[in-house]
């Protein structure tokens, strides 16, 4: 292996992590260049691109991620986020070429990183208990007092432990030595990223991980797992730990959502829990349920409003730090954990150190203007260059009982010219792998709390999110597939829009107008008939856009419900919406759209557990499209068309809701208007049917034990299985008018009560006292 094609010279004198001082490959770097082979341009692009690839699937193209947001766009969805984010997220960019550390010097680092941990701990117990190292000078009064964290628990029961996860930055400089960049105690970040960076560079080069032996590190996601169930309050026999985020708005959302996903965890938000009793309640479909352990990934500031340190801007969960201290419920970290992270205090803790643990830290911290060791990076495809620069690596810690564990490898994150370590602005991170560290030992198997099946157990905020996220799909499919036929029919033959006086123009207005879920505009006399129907074209176009959006959004909030190939599809459809919106989307594109979203349909049909969750994600696909159905008909069939008007655009209707095939198929003549409306409406056997549609929601509202529910289908059904009255007054089917109308208000009404049983009302106090007792 050589950089020497590429142009790789780190500068004289600076320790380099691959090549030695005489340009030869340090012995580390031998191994793997075997391992990995040739680091020519070609195979570094390639394998580039794949992870660019990999790392999308996983959502990072579409979750939110760093934003920089938009100013002069404004507006935000149900969850907060704006458009401008939604429009801007930008993924980071994962470099093929490793950081690579042996093994004998992974473990100085481990030492010095347990011993730090350490030390952090005993100076939070004594800040917030003895104080001895302010009585004895070592920490100055005045520093601990501008530090706002520390008064709200001052006096307070101090926890079992503060530190349940740890993790600090570590550089080295340019002779060489590991110093300490940021200890991160509050929330830590980057263990779900550094997961998340091996799990696509293992699928990159998985020969290189194997021959080289290179640790794993997707075991620590299982020590974390049980270092959240230790941290729980005394006497809990089968603790239950969720993980706190801010939302999808959150700069490092993508990061919690796959950090819950592999811990096998609720990811809640503030709504989703609430603090009565003494304990803290998880808002479930049907009632509360407790939670013991909250691993958060929000800061102090964001916690509970309810304390003097809190940012004001009403998030949070009320009361949690209260419950915290009064022993209901275990925060991991503990609240006040960031006081030990605060830059100001880094001077003093090596001196805080060797007053309460006997001993210096072994990892100094960087000086500032250190000149830094160098890596290679591979730096894009235009310059087609590796660059020697500097590498900040952040390493990960979990503590169980007594014992911490430092996950063996971590991410890597690489500076931009000019950057300060503490603030890198690149958006490029490494793997780091560890060679050399011997037989793998696993963990010992310990007796664990029993086991408890949570299958049934789904957050309100779950279950809203899955019904809109279903009812935003089917709206999306409807949308672009009635853009793509009527576009097609009027590509295929322009004079369509003169057909018997306009019939078909009109109609095929009324269905795009159907699709948006917009009222039918008058039409203008003074625009030409081909040019409304290019402008409801684009309108419709952009009314799926907006679905698409809300789709990916909603999926977005509730990842951890959902199959992780559904990532790959909400990638695709991510990066189609802004040509939706704009009115640039091809005619292949509108085609990719519609095979997205049958994938994605798939996917939750195949791939998703039968339960609550999946109910609600079923009905509000099954509504939106019973209701799409009786749109498409009653604004396209309902008016009387002569006949040669009717063929393109019963056509039209059929092919909307994909139904056009399996009526040639049955019947093999010319459109007749009864047997377009049996086979849309009736007939049971089409799952593109209404009466199909019925069927599911009955199920449903069966399987939810949902009374009402239940009845309102029923009444939608009856109206369904009336006879239609062909009477024409003024220019309509009246039977067809009054047959939408009688099926379509309990299903509007059915739309509102699922609203109104489950989402509208999140606290349930007499479930509560039935829980309590």
């Amino acid at each position: 292996m050589t950089f020497d094609a590429l142009h790789y010279a780190p500068a004289p004198g600076h320790f380099d992590e691959v090549l030695d001082d005489d340009g030869s490959l340090r012995p580390t770097w031998q191994a793997v260049g075997r391992a990995l082979g040739s680091f020519d341009a070609a195979v570094l692009l390639n394998r580039q691109q794949q992870a660019d690839r990999l790392l999308d699937a996983e959502g990072t193209g579409h979750l939110v991620h760093e934003l920089a947001l938009a100013p002069e766009r404004s507006g935000t969805d149900r969850h907060g986020v704006s458009a401008a984010a939604r429009s801007v997220s930008r993924p980071w960019r994962l470099d093929s070429i490793p950081f690579v550390l042996d093994g004998a010097e992974f473990q100085r680092l481990a030492a010095g990183a347990v011993q730090r941990m350490r030390a952090l701990e005993a100076i939070l117990n004594d800040c917030y208990g003895a104080r001895t190292l302010v009585g004895e000078g070592v920490l100055p009064p005045p520093l601990l007092d501008s530090l706002a964290r520390l008064r709200p628990v001052t006096g307070a029961t101090l926890p079992r432990s503060w530190l349940v996860h740890y993790s600090l930055d570590v550089v080295r400089d340019a002779a060489g030595r590991w110093h300490v960049v940021r200890d991160s105690t509050d929330a830590p970040r980057g263990l779900g990223y550094a997961l998340l960076d091996r799990s696509v560079l293992a699928r990159v080069v998985p020969e290189g991980l194997r021959s080289l032996g290179v640790a794993p590190i997707q075991d620590h996601a299982d020590t974390l797992r049980r270092a959240l169930i230790g941290a729980a309050p005394a006497g809990r026999t089968s603790p239950r730990s969720v993980v706190l985020t801010a939302g999808p708005g959150d700069p490092t959302y993508v990061e919690h959502s796959y950090l819950a996903t592999r811990l096998g965890l609720h990811l809640v938000e503030s709504g989703d829990v609430v603090m009565r009793a003494g304990r803290l309640w998880l808002r479930v479909l049907d009632g509360l349920e407790p939670v013991d352990v909250v691993y958060r990934r929000v800061p102090d500031s964001m916690l509970d409003p309810l304390e003097a340190a809190h940012r004001g801007d009403g998030s949070g969960v009320p009361g949690l730090v209260w419950g915290e201290r009064a022993g209901g419920v275990a925060l991991a970290n503990a609240y006040g954990s960031g006081l030990v992270e605060a830059p100001e205090l880094m001077p003093y803790l090596d001196a805080a150190t060797q007053r309460l643990l006997g001993a210096s830290l072994a990892l100094p911290a960087l000086a500032p203007g250190a000149e830094l060791s160098t890596s290679p990076v591979f730096v894009g495809a235009g310059a087609l260059a590796v660059e020697p620069r500097s590498i900040v690596v952040r390493l990960q810690l979990a503590r169980v009982g007594d014992e911490i564990t430092v996950m063996p490898g971590g991410a890597g994150v690489v500076l931009a010219h000019g950057d300060r370590p503490s603030h890198p602005t690149a958006e490029m991170v490494k793997d780091v792998w560890v060679i050399g560290l011997g037989a793998r030992v696993r963990p010992a198997i310990v007796s664990g709390p029993p086991q408890v099946d949570f299958g049934g157990s789904v957050p309100k905020r779950v279950a809203d999110s899955l019904y809109w996220l279903g009812r935003a799909a089917e709206h999306a499919e409807v949308a672009v597939r009635a853009t793509r036929v009527v576009a097609t029919q009027l590509d295929q033959d322009p004079m369509l829009a003169q057909l018997a006086d306009g019939a078909w123009a009109s109609g095929a207005r009324a269905l795009l107008f159907a699709a948006q879920g917009a009222p039918l505009a008058r039409a203008d006399p003074s625009i030409s008939v081909g040019d409304q129907l290019v402008a409801a074209l684009a309108a419709t176009a952009a009314a799926a856009a907006g679905q698409l959006a809300a789709l990916v959004q909603e999926a977005a909030s509730v990842r951890e419900y959902l199959s992780a190939t559904t990532g790959r599809v909400l990638g695709r459809l991510a990066r189609v919406q802004g040509h939706l919106m704009d009115g640039t989307a091809t005619a292949d594109e509108l085609d990719a759209v519609l095979v997205e979203l049958a994938a994605l349909s798939g996917l939750i049909m195949e791939s998703t557990v039968r339960g609550p969750a999946w109910r609600f994600l079923d009905m509000g696909r099954r509504l939106e499209r019973a209701l799409a159905v009786l749109g498409a008909v009653e604004a396209a069939l309902a008016p009387a068309a002569s006949a040669a008007g009717l063929q393109p655009l019963a056509d039209a209707v059929l092919s909307s809701h994909e139904s056009l095939v399996a009526y040639r198929r049955r019947h093999r003549s010319d459109v007749d208007l009864h047997a377009v409306l049996d086979l849309l409406l009736r007939d049971d056997a089409n799952p593109r049917s209404l009466t199909y549609q019925l069927d599911r929601l009955r199920e449903h509202a069966a399987g939810l034990a949902w009374v009402h529910g239940t009845t309102l289908i029923e009444q939608a059904g009856l109206h369904a299985i009336a006879s239609i009255d062909d009477s024409v007054v003024n220019g309509r089917l009246v039977g067809l008018d009054s047959f939408v109308i009688g099926v379509r208000a309990p299903l509007l009404e059915f739309a509102t009560a699922i609203v109104d049983r489950w989402f509208a009302d999140p606290v349930n106090p007499t479930l509560l006292r039935a829980a309590l007792t």
